[in-house]
């Protein structure tokens, strides 16, 4: 409870995503027009790497931008509830014993 919290959450997820796959989308086009205009496979992969690393870098980490929209959490229960009054047996159950 007293230390930083780390996850990112449900708005900064969705965020994550929309970050990584047009990251992925804009390198994914540029390296397909330079690798077919130099006709290099090499160059191709290479600059696909290069956008899946720098994605990695922006998306991996749990930044303060993806975890603005915390979840509030309703407060603990002083008393538990009883759960005796709720648990019957089933009528089977009756039979039996």
């Amino acid at each position: 409870m007293g230390k930083k919290e780390s996850l990112v959450d449900y708005s900064g997820q969705i965020l994550v995503e929309r970050i990584f796959q047009g990251l992925m989308i804009v390198f994914g086009i540029i390296s397909f027009f330079v690798g077919f205009a130099y006709e290099s496979l090499l160059l191709l992969v290479a600059i696909n790497v290069a956008g899946f690393l720098l994605a990695m870098i922006i998306c991996v980490p749990p930044w303060p931008m993806f975890r603005s929209n915390s979840v509030k959490w309703l407060p603990k229960r002083e008393k538990p509830v009883n759960l005796t009054a709720q648990k019957q047996k089933p009528w089977w159950m009756k039979l039996l014993f």
